[in-house]
């Protein structure tokens, strides 16, 4: 097998004996660092809780669903986020976050050393080896969303033992990573194609070989989901096409509207994207960092000069094309797909996890001009990503106090309070469908194919929280106020026919901030961040002539 082509600092060898001490130290950091944070905050991420319901709902007898009324509703996208649960919802009754929390501890363990092994094979030295492991050890994102019952941790592993064993061509264990590879995620097809294509250019019937084994791994779920769903696409994908469409080529003859669109989608992921490569800003909640705004953007740019000096430097190292090809792909995806707003920030880890990996190459390649650069700029950006550990574990402890506070209650007054077989519309289904238990029918419809139909039946720009409930009309509706406010100023008379029966709010609060959107914060040691969850008004359809209002 060809070898890369990175040019290598004098010093590599004795580098390498220091970068596998460092492996070992980085690892115990990582899981320290996950450690810390899920005794100290607790924290439970609301599209986490989603997905585990699913699972959840299996031993209680409802079937791998999130809610019953609606049939089977595939309501999650990642077949391992859900699998992971309810192995430990199987094993004991309650444990599927438990079990994710595990298996993200593992998985970094394993990320750490697929990272170091991927570094060593580019002929990384000590120092950008070591901002690659602080990067995958401490990233804020990391750590958050592996730890509050997203698949995230795992995927990133998935990404990187696939690259690593798809590059020195290993069948077996190619085929394995590569058909975990889009049961993890979806979008995971866009590595998947190009590492096969590598490997078929290599040798065609190891390539094929590796595919039969890919596939033999990911068509029990595909087999399964179409007997069990109906389709192996989730419903959560279909829900937000459906409230952001992707415009016609063509409009009225002309394709300036599109090309006008495209050029939006481009520029705005740009912009999302150097936003991930500033420490804070990667979250899309942030309101203010403890680094002043300049710095933050000065580390920003530096990252993505690196990460383009890193492109030139490893775009002819052998078998790395497929990474590369990736990291393309998915961003494409990303534009062509995903609306331009600072959210979904659990997509971009794995892809990030790639991209500091080639601004470690970019930091590789000064090292041969200017060694204490290197040196200096690999420490510098490893301090940076991962200064945001006390501050960011503070503000999350704090935001599921208020969690706990008002979502969490809202949920059980509802569990209490609502008959069976009646149905909630609400924005949030993680809280209100794992404790709650009711028959949702959430906004956008991730868990709900009548939502989807409903918003799917109404133009595109009517596709939005007043215009569901309009079509729907359920019997209770959980709203925070500014979502009541547009209710009552679009559909007055839809919305009189519901009264308020509770109100669960953050205590201590003003209602002048609690009414705004984005008005409150929650703040730590100069971080703060936006929280639009600390208040939740309970309507009932004409509550006056029910009992029990």
């Amino acid at each position: 097998m060809a070898t890369a082509v990175l040019e290598q600092s004098p010093s590599l060898s004795r580098d390498r004996a220091r970068a596998d001490v460092m492996l070992r130290g980085f690892i115990a950091a990582a899981v320290a660092a996950r450690l810390v944070f899920w005794t100290t905050t607790n924290r439970m991420f609301e599209d986490g809780l989603t997905t585990i319901t699913h699972a959840r709902n299996v031993p209680l007898g409802l079937g791998l669903v999130h809610h019953a009324g609606e049939g089977n509703v595939h309501g999650f996208t990642s077949a391992i986020g859900v699998l992971i649960p309810l192995a430990g919802e199987l094993v004991h009754q309650g444990s599927g976050m438990l079990a994710m929390r595990v298996a993200s501890l593992i998985a970094v363990c394993i990320a750490l050393v697929y990272a170091r092994l991927i570094c060593r094979d580019l002929r990384l030295g000590a120092f950008p080896t070591a901002f690659v492991l602080a990067y995958l050890a401490f990233d804020q994102n990391m750590i958050f969303y592996g730890m509050s019952g997203m698949e995230t941790q795992v995927a990133v592993t998935v990404i990187l033992g696939g690259v690593y064993h798809v590059r020195r061509q290993d069948l077996v264990a190619s085929g394995i990573w590569l058909g975990l590879a889009p049961l993890a995620r979806p979008e995971f097809v866009l590595w998947v194609a190009p590492a096969l294509a590598y490997l078929a250019l290599a040798n065609l019937r190891r390539g094929i070989a590796a595919g039969g084994i890919a596939g033999a791994i990911v068509a029990p779920w595909i087999l399964f989901t179409t007997a069990y769903y109906g389709s192996p696409i989730p419903n959560t994908v279909v829900a937000k096409a459906a409230v952001s469409p992707i415009p016609a080529i063509l409009s009225n003859g002309s394709p300036l509207p599109w090309l006008e669109w495209l050029f939006g989608q481009v520029t705005g992921h740009i912009e999302l994207l150097l936003y991930h490569f500033e420490p804070f800003h990667e979250v899309w909640s942030t309101a203010a960092a403890p680094l002043p705004g300049p710095v933050l953007i000065v580390i920003a740019v530096v990252v993505a000069d690196l990460f383009a000096i890193g492109l030139v430097a490893s775009r002819q190292v052998a078998g790395w094309w497929p990474a590369l090809a990736f990291v393309g792909l998915f961003f494409a995806y990303r534009v062509y797909f995903i609306p331009t707003i600072n959210y979904y920030d659990w997509y971009l880890p794995p892809f990030l996890a790639l991209v500091m990996i080639v601004v470690a190459a970019g930091l590789q390649r000064i090292y041969v001009w200017r060694p204490m650069i290197t040196k200096f700029l690999s420490v510098a950006l490893a301090f940076a990503f991962a200064m945001h550990v006390p501050f960011s574990f503070g503000v999350e402890s704090k935001v599921q106090a208020v969690e706990n506070q008002v979502r969490t209650n809202v949920a059980e007054y509802l569990k209490a309070t609502v008959p069976p077989g009646e149905s909630v519309t609400s924005e949030s289904a993680g809280y209100i469908g794992f404790y709650g238990g009711v028959k949702l029918f959430d906004y956008p419809g991730l868990t709900s194919k009548t939502s989807v139909r409903a918003l799917q039946a109404l133009p595109p720009d009517q596709r939005d929280l007043p215009h569901l409930v309009a079509a729907l009309r359920p019997d209770w509706l959980v709203l925070r106020p500014w979502e009541l406010n547009s209710l009552r100023e679009q559909f007055p008379e839809i919305a009189a026919e519901y009264q308020v029966v509770r109100v669960f709010q953050m205590s201590g609060v003003s209602d002048a901030q609690l009414d705004a959107d984005g008005a409150n914060t929650i703040s730590f040691g100069g971080l703060s961040e936006t929280d639009v969850d600390e208040k939740f008004i309970v309507l009932r359809k004409n509550c006056a002539t029910q009992s029990g209002c």
